[in-house]
C-alpha cells in the first residue's frame, strides 16, 4: 500500500542525515499557532538525533547491497520550557515517503497537550530512500520497521534515566512509565505489528518497555498474523476515514476486531482522504484527530481507562467523526483500494 507519499520538500531535511559518527543536532524552536486562543501557544522545542541499532542490517534498494547496522534519525518535539520534570511520551511512524514534519501541526498539538513525541524515520521508506530505490520495493522494508520503533523505545527509555552522547537532551525528559506508540498509514501497520502482531515475534519486541496505549491511523494489518490482543497489550485507537480508498475502511475494522480487549475505540471519520486529517489539509477532521488522539493519551498513559465520557467528548462533532466502543467496529461501507488515493491532497 503506497500510503501518504505526499513528495513535501519541507520533509527532505530530516531524512537526509550524512553518514558518520552518531550525532546530536541543537534543539531548535518554534510556536504554532492556535485559533482563537486567549494567550500564545507553548513553544515546541525540536531537536533531531540520529541512533544506530548496530545488531540488525538494512537492505540497500538503491544497489541491492545488505548494509551493517539500522541508521534511525529521530526528531523529538518537547515543551520547549521544560518544567524539570519528565513527560508522557508519544512515539510516532510516519507513512510511507514522508517523514514527521509531514505531521508537523498534529505532532505540535499533541506537544501543546502536554507530551514529549518521538518521530522517526525510517532508513529505506524515507523520501531519500524511496527516490533512491531502483531493486525491488523499499516499502517491502516496513516489517523491518517494528524492531525499529522498539530499539528507538528501549535505548530513550535507557537514555532518560543515563545520559546517552547520542541524544544528551532525552536525560530526564521521557517518564518511561507512561509511553504511547503512534503510527499513521505504513506507520500505523507499523504499530500495529509491533503491540499486536503474534507471528515472527513482532508483539514480543514490547517486552518491558511498558507501552500503554497504541493509536493505529489509517492501518491494517499484513502479512498472515494473528492478530490478538493478550492480557496486559496496551488499549487500542483506531482512526479511519470512510471514504479513505488508500487505506480502505475494511482494512481497519478488520483490525479492530481482531483485538479482542475491553479497552478498544474506533474513531470514524465521515468524509475524508488518506492524509489530510493527519497533515491539516482537511480542517475539520483534523481538529477532531488532534483532539481525540491526545485525550485519548492523556487518559490511557496516566492510567485512568476511558469510559462514557470519552465517548461524548469524541462525539462531539458528529457530522465530521462518530467515537465508538464495543464488540466489533462500527459497519462502514468496504471500498476498492486505489493507489492514487494515497496522495491527495
Amino acid at each position: 500500500m503506497r500510503c501518504a507519499a505526499l513528495m513535501l520538500a519541507a520533509t527532505a531535511a530530516l531524512s537526509s542525515v550524512a553518514a558518520g559518527p552518531i550525532a546530536l543536532a541543537g534543539p531548535a524552536a518554534h510556536a504554532a499557532p492556535a485559533a482563537g486562543a486567549e494567550r500564545p501557544s507553548p513553544v515546541v522545542g525540536i531537536a533531531h538525533c540520529l541512533l544506530v541499532d548496530e545488531s540488525r542490517t538494512t537492505f540497500d534498494y538503491a544497489n541491492g547491497e545488505t548494509l551493517p547496522g539500522r541508521r534511525l534519525a529521530i526528531e523529538i518535539r518537547y515543551p520547549a520550557r521544560r518544567a524539570g520534570v519528565s513527560y508522557p511520551t508519544i512515539f510516532f511512524a510516519p507513512g510511507f515517503d514522508v517523514t514527521p514534519d509531514t505531521y508537523a501541526a498534529l505532532l505540535d498539538s499533541w506537544v501543546r497537550s502536554g507530551f514529549v513525541v518521538v518521530g522517526l524515520t525510517f532508513p529505506d521508506t524515507d523520501p531519500s530512500g524511496v527516490a533512491a530505490a531502483k531493486v525491488g520495493d523499499a516499502e517491502d522494508d516496513v516489517v523491518n520497521q517494528p524492531a525499529d520503533m522498539a530499539f528507538v523505545v528501549r535505548t530513550l527509555v535507557q537514555a532518560t534515566r543515563e545520559t546517552n552522547p547520542a541524544c544528551r537532551i532525552v536525560r530526564g525528559l521521557i517518564d518511561p512509565t507512561e509511553i504511547g506508540l503512534a503510527g499513521q498509514s505504513d506507520g500505523g501497520e507499523t504499530v500495529a505489528m509491533q503491540a499486536y502482531d503474534r507471528s515472527e515475534g513482532y508483539a514480543d519486541l514490547d517486552d518491558g518497555l511498558g507501552i500503554r496505549a497504541v493509536a493505529v491511523m489509517s492501518g491494517a494489518e499484513i502479512g498472515d498474523g494473528p492478530y490478538e490482543a493478550v492480557p496486559g497489550d496496551p488499549a487500542l485507537l483506531v482512526v479511519q476515514s470512510a471514504t479513505d480508498q488508500c487505506n480502505p475502511p475494511q482494512e481497519s475494522t478488520e483490525l479492530y476486531d481482531s483485538i479482542v480487549q475491553r479497552d478498544r475505540w474506533f474513531l470514524d471519520i465521515h468524509r475524508a482522504d488518506h492524509l489530510p486529517p493527519y497533515d491539516g489539509a482537511d480542517p475539520a477532521a483534523f481538529a477532531v484527530v488532534a483532539r481525540v488522539t491526545a485525550r485519548f493519551f492523556l487518559l490511557e498513559l496516566s492510567g485512568r481507562q476511558p469510559a462514557a465520557g470519552f465517548l461524548e467528548y469524541g462525539d462531539a462533532d458528529p457530522d465530521v467523526a462518530t467515537l465508538t466502543s464495543g464488540a466489533s467496529a462500527p459497519p462502514i461501507a468496504p471500498l476498492p483500494g486505489l493507489e492514487s488515493a494515497c496522495y491527495l491532497a
